[in-house]
């Protein structure tokens, strides 16, 4: 049996581990070579922190497949298009066969070479078409892994985001609980405005000492009102960024009032106050009963109840333009992938399946209270933790970024773009003008490509598991987690 103590103390020391039909014996990378054992699989696996969860992935896999060695080293992405680790690894030789990766870098390092597409191995594993395989996971994870025609790893995790609340101050707003049920649909902005205008609270001199929300504060931004504005960040029939379109001109403009109207300084300084650089996890102005609304993720709960046990909070939609509009949320998350040079073996591929499929996915999802990508998972009753449900159930308005190769420079384009805004150094047109010329030019020595067929629409395969049968479920197991 595996000791994930042992495990997890050898990789906080940087070690590298092999998990071999359940036990533990040092390793080291080297170079993919004629002699390599086909049925030893190399992978950069999942953060430190969870390195004890994998574990449980990895004994379940060995259990099933004894034959089969994994390798584990914890060398995760490194954020958002930061290939460097990948880029040596490549080049020395030395990459593993999987990699657990930022599923947003999945257009750009294959544009960079830095993939191996995963069709080939479908058909020759799976014999069926690869459209039909990837069905099997929801379709704005799997867009994130396609480019120029082929598929180049398999979604693992996703995070929806929703708009948490605290209930003792919205009871004392007198806010009607209507407006906060997500059974009645998302508020408006105008909506939350006029909560705004009603709640927030300054002394004499104009400081904060009380908010409703901050549009640009944890997991709000920019890039965020654009997908809710409905702006497209790409033109298939052209193959040019959209980013200084009239649309995501009215967006920047709209956001610019924001950040007039809430006096961006100010609220600065109150981020200050309450919430600190470097702050403990603890304190929070939103901990702190200073902030009405937060916007954020699956992960949240945790939070709340590791670090805020004692808060009557609720979970809601994100505002909406309008009254009525539809629902919306974005979602990003993880994959695994084969690096170029990965053995591209059997094994690797059973691993690959087995560690982004159902069964990996119903073994970590609970333990982290993120939310699977695998369809069956959602469906499974114990695939994830009830207590993030909210979230699950609104992946059915979930968009994504656009998987483009331009993946980091259009980050860095819009979030550049919100500095730009907040601190009012550019006029609206003068940033998305500035944005345009940053990434538009990259883009075009990618072309002629397009985004996957029917991105950015629903999926017909979207179901989740019923919500009394979870219910049972997890209460009979002793609860997920």
């Amino acid at each position: 049996m595996i000791n994930r103590r042992t495990l997890l103390k050898a990789l906080g020391a940087g070690a590298t581990l092999t998990v071999a039909g359940g036990s533990i014996v040092g390793c080291t990378n080297r170079p993919v070579g004629e002699d390599r054992d086909p049925n030893v699989v190399r992978m950069w696996g999942i953060w430190a922190s969870d390195a004890d969860k994998e574990a449980k992935i990895i004994e379940a896999f060995t259990e099933q497949n004894p034959d089969i060695k994994v390798q584990i080293s914890q060398v995760p992405s490194n954020g958002q298009g930061d290939a460097s680790s990948v880029i040596t690894a490549v080049r020395g030789r030395t990459g593993p066969d999987l990699y657990f990766m930022d599923r947003f870098n999945g257009a750009q390092f294959a544009s960079l070479g830095l993939l191996e597409p995963i069709n080939s191995l479908i058909e020759e594993y799976e014999k069926v078409d690869p459209e039909e395989f990837m069905s099997g996971w929801v379709k704005f994870a799997t867009d994130e892994l396609f480019y120029d025609g082929e598929w180049f790893g398999l979604p693992m995790d996703t995070d929806t985001r929703a708009m948490y609340y605290n209930k003792d101050l919205a009871e004392e707003a007198q806010i009607d609980p209507k407006l906060l049920d997500p059974a009645n649909g998302p508020m408006s902005y105008d909506q939350i405005w006029e909560i705004n205008d009603a709640f927030n609270v300054t002394d004499k001199r104009g400081t904060y000492e009380r908010v409703t929300w901050i549009p640009w504060d944890d997991q709000a931004s920019l890039l965020m009102w654009a997908i809710a504005q409905g702006a497209t960040f790409f033109d298939n029939d052209t193959c040019e960024m959209t980013l200084n379109s009239p649309e995501m001109l009215g967006v920047a403009e709209m956001y610019a009032d924001w950040v007039e109207k809430l006096n961006y300084p100010r609220l600065d300084a109150f981020k200050a106050t309450y919430q600190p650089p470097n702050a403990p996890p603890t304190q929070t102005s939103f901990f702190s009963n200073r902030q009405l609304f937060q916007i954020s993720g699956p992960w949240g709960v945790g939070s709340q109840a590791e670090y805020k046990p004692d808060m009557r909070y609720g979970v809601t939609h994100l505002p909406v333009p309008n009254e009525g509009d539809r629902p919306f949320t974005w979602a990003g998350g993880f994959a695994v992938a084969m690096p170029k040079g990965s053995s591209m073996s059997e094994a690797a591929w059973k691993l690959l399946k087995f560690y982004a499929g159902y069964e990996g996915q119903k073994i970590l999802m609970p333990q982290i209270s993120r939310i699977p990508t695998n369809i069956e998972c959602i469906k499974d009753p114990e695939g994830w933790n009830a207590d993030i449900r909210f979230f699950v159930e609104i992946m059915e308005y979930a968009q994504s970024r656009p998987p483009l190769p331009v993946g980091t420079k259009l980050w860095d384009a819009m979030f550049s773009m919100q500095g730009s805004l907040n601190q009012r150094s550019k006029t609206p047109q003068e940033a998305v003008d500035e944005a345009q010329r940053y990434v538009n030019p990259t883009m075009k020595g990618f072309c002629p490509i397009k985004l996957p067929e029917g991105f950015g629409e629903p999926d017909p395969n979207f179901e989740i598991a019923d919500e009394e049968e979870q219910k049972e479920a997890q209460a009979s197991d002793g609860g997920a987690g």
